[in-house]
Parts: C-alpha cells; sequence; structure tokens
C-alpha cells in the first residue's frame, strides 16, 4: 500500500489537507451555531469573529507551508525505511504491554467487552492520573517508547508489502491490545485514533498523490465511513454510561436542553436523537469554554507553562499554586464553575491562556504552517517521518473544537516531539540513520490494479 511521490505537485494537491481540515473546522462552528444546544454565550459576535480569524489564520499557515519550497531530506533513508519500521512494530508491542499493565493492571488487557463499567473504569484511570504509583513509571515509559509506537502504526501501513507476515501479525497484535486497552477504561481516543484518523490520515495522502487506484481510493473510504459508523457508535454507548442524564437531550453543567426542531429532526428517527445530540454537543461544548475565555482580560499568562493538563501539573507541582490560580483556566473555573479537569475548552484556549488572544492567533497560524510543510515534504518524499508527523497533527487539528489532544497526554506529546525534532533536523541534511549516495527518497509503486 505504497505511492510513488511526484516530482511535481499541482497547487490541487498542495491545497488538498490543508482545505480538507479547515472545511472540517468550519463545520464545526457552524454545529456549534446551528446545532440542537443553546449555548449561552455572553458575546457572539466576539466569539464568531476570534473563530473565524482562527480558521483563516491556521489555512493561510498551511497553504504557505505547502508552497514553500525548502529543500527537505527524510533524516531515515529511504532504503533504510522498511528495516526501522520492522524495529519499530516490535517496540510498538512492547509498548502496548507496558500500557496495558499500568492502565488494566494486566499485561493483556481483558478481551470482554464490557461497554457498561465505561463509567466506573473511567473514574479510576481518572484517580490514577491525579495521583503517583508503580503505574507512573509504567506511563513513563510507554511514552518513551511513542516515537516508535507512531512509526510503526502509520509506517507499517505504507510498507505493509514489503514487511513478512510475523511482522503483520505483531502490528495486528498491537492495535487490537491498543484498542482494548481504551476500550477497557471506557476513553473513545485510541478507538478514534485507529479506526478514524488512520484512515483519514492515508485517505488524504493516496488521494492528493494522484497516482493511486481507485480500488485503493474506494478501500480507504469506505474504511474511513464504517470506522467512524463504529466510533460513533460505541462513543455514543460510552457517553451514555458515564452521564446518562446528559445523553437524553440535557447537559448537566449547564443545565440546558436540546431544542428538538428544525430541518435535522425533521429527516431523523427519534431512535438517532441521543446519537445527534451528544455528538453534537461533544464539538460544541469547547466552543462554550472558549467564549468564556474571551470574556477573561485578568489573568496571568502561563508563557508556554499552561498548554495542556501535562505541562500544567508540571508546573504547579514546580511554581505553586499561587501562579496557578492566576492563570486563565482557574480563573474561568473559579468565576463560573467551568471545572478544568471535567470540562473542555477548546485547543483555542489553551493557546489563549499561555499567550493572549492576539498571540494564540500566532500559534494557530504557527501549527498552520508546520502542518502544511508536514504535508508537502510527505507528498514529496513519501518519508515516514512525515507521515507519523502528519498524523499527529490531524489528531491536534481534529481535536481543536475540544482540547488541546496532542499536548494533553505524555504519549502524544513526547512522540510529537521527537518525530518534531527529527523533521527539522531534515532541513538542515541531518542523517539520523545513513543514507547512502544512490538511495531515492520515493516510495516503490505497486501497479496500480493491486492493493
Amino acid at each position: 500500500m505504497a505511492f510513488k511521490t511526484p516530482e511535481r505537485l499541482s497547487a490541487l494537491r498542495l491545497t488538498g489537507a490543508p482545505a480538507a481540515m479547515t472545511i472540517y473546522l468550519a463545520l464545526t462552528v457552524l454545529t456549534f451555531r446551528f446545532g440542537p444546544w443553546p449555548w449561552p454565550v455572553q458575546q457572539p459576535g466576539y466569539l464568531y469573529l476570534y473563530l473565524t480569524a482562527a480558521i483563516a489564520l491556521f489555512f493561510i499557515g498551511a497553504i504557505g507551508g505547502a508552497f514553500a519550497s525548502l529543500p527537505w531530506r527524510s533524516p531515515i533513508a529511504s532504503h533504510r525505511e522498511t528495516a526501522t519500521i520492522k524495529v519499530a512494530i516490535l517496540l510498538m508491542v512492547l509498548s502496548v504491554l507496558i500500557l496495558s499493565e499500568a492502565r488494566t493492571d494486566s499485561l493483556l488487557p481483558p478481551v470482554s467487552l464490557q461497554l457498561s463499567l465505561a463509567n466506573y473504569n473511567y473514574d479510576i484511570f481518572v484517580a490514577r492520573n491525579f495521583t503517583r504509583g508503580w503505574w507512573t513509571y509504567f506511563e513513563y515509559a510507554f511514552a518513551l517508547l511513542s516515537p516508535f509506537f507512531f512509526l510503526a502504526l502509520t509506517g507499517a501501513i505504507q510498507h505493509w508489502r514489503q514487511l513478512w507476515w510475523p511482522y503483520r501479525i505483531a502490528y495486528i497484535f498491537a492495535c487490537v491490545t491498543y484498542l482494548l486497552i481504551y476500550t477497557h477504561i471506557g476513553v473513545n481516543r485510541g478507538l478514534f485514533q485507529l479506526s478514524v484518523l488512520l484512515p483519514l490520515t492515508f485517505g488524504l495522502c493516496y488521494v492528493f498523490s494522484g497516482l493511486t487506484s481507485r480500488r485503493t481510493i474506494w478501500i480507504l473510504i469506505s474504511s474511513a465511513v464504517v470506522g467512524t459508523a463504529l466510533f460513533l457508535w460505541i462513543f455514543v454507548f460510552f457517553i451514555s454510561f458515564r452521564d446518562p442524564a446528559s445523553n437524553v437531550g440535557h447537559f448537566t453543567p449547564l443545565n440546558i436542553d436540546a431544542q428538538r426542531s428544525g430541518a435535522i429532526y425533521a429527516i431523523l428517527p427519534p431512535a438517532l436523537y441521543p446519537g445527534y445530540e451528544t455528538v453534537t454537543r461533544y464539538l460544541g461544548v469547547g466552543y462554550y469554554g472558549l467564549s468564556l475565555a474571551l470574556t477573561e482580560t485578568d489573568y496571568g499568562l502561563g508563557w508556554g507553562l499552561t498548554n495542556s493538563l501535562l505541562v500544567l501539573r508540571k508546573a504547579k507541582v514546580l511554581l505553586g499554586d499561587s501562579w496557578y490560580f492566576h492563570t486563565l483556566l482557574p480563573v474561568i473555573e473559579k468565576k463560573y464553575d467551568w471545572s478544568l479537569w471535567t470540562t473542555w475548552h477548546s485547543a483555542f484556549t489553551w493557546f489563549i491562556s499561555d499567550f493572549g488572544v492576539s498571540g494564540s492567533l500566532i500559534v494557530v497560524l504557527m501549527i498552520g504552517l508546520l502542518y502544511g510543510l508536514v504535508w508537502r515534504n510527505l507528498l514529496m518524499t513519501g518519508s515516514v517521518v512525515a507521515l507519523a508527523l502528519f498524523y499527529l497533527l490531524n489528531t491536534m487539528v481534529f481535536y481543536f473544537p475540544a482540547n488541546n489532544q496532542l499536548l494533553q497526554s505524555a504519549d502524544t506529546f513526547f512522540g510529537f516531539l521527537v518525530l518534531f525534532l527529527i523533521f527539522v533536523a531534515g532541513f538542515f541534511q541531518l542523517d539520523l540513520i545513513r543514507t547512502s549516495p544512490s538511495a531515492t527518497t520515493v516510495f516503490d509503486q505497486p501497479p496500480k490494479d493491486q492493493f
């Protein structure tokens, strides 16, 4: 399942992924504005102006990065990539076993999919995040292995035809184990990563490479559709057990009810009301948190220490409560009872907490620029490094309406940081895994009638 990279890229291909993610972000704002939930926004004009500016700046940055002709060479030589992925797969298996021990108290996670226990296991998982025990060191070990995890997660599919069956079986085992871990603890992230983000990432790559068979494209589209449907079904199931009252048209923290009127409800079967209301609430609640942030002016900036829960917790330990309680999100929690730990604020709020309103827009512009640069070099070189980093950036952008997901946990934070530094090394022509003079930077492409 590989594609041969083109020597020249058209404007349509370069704008493909940036345009797709921009459209997605715009749709989330429209869902917030015209969905069933009557969010009590205090300054709607300011909120929508900010969101419009943020989405526009992301697109501008991404387009700028995609069209920037900066010389880049993958630090991992193309003829070394398959060997690198084989090692990464073995470390991926080790990492998920470590993660299972940390989160399920067992080397192998339970295989009985008791979704009804999602709330109980989720509470245990959250409680552990606020304490330190033996599991903490297992979480750190998983985080240290996370760059290999994400390299294997994406690179194994890319190099599938070059992998022997033992490596394929090991990869499938690792993915299934990862899914079972997240199912056990009642967190939907694992399912979303594998069933939605993975097909989406490859779908964007293969559709806009322009050199992929129709069969491959249809397989990717079908995988994305089936994966999304599966994710939504299990996601709604999870939420129904975590907060049953909020799954039947009521949102407990704000004491508001979904307004069951309009065109959507006219065509939607009543059995699908809970799913529709859960998804629209999921996409909108972070924007309400953002609206609270935009009304505040009296708070201390975090300057890089309040952009995620992971960093914020460490900074609180080092700098104390006096610094912590003056930053934006604790101020919002105290004033509006909008919990820092149990409700969402959108990634934009976390950026505002660090650098203020205008500074957050610059951060979004820079994220867009990085997204465009990674996208361009992925299309040009097909590098496993660029592919893994592109996957993580898609994770970040998809979760913009909810939180700064990419930097919220140690595994994605450290994985992103390491892969980002490796990617940057490519601009300096640094070879982390030596490139031979005759090595090329393109994938071998199978015949178009093969998958």
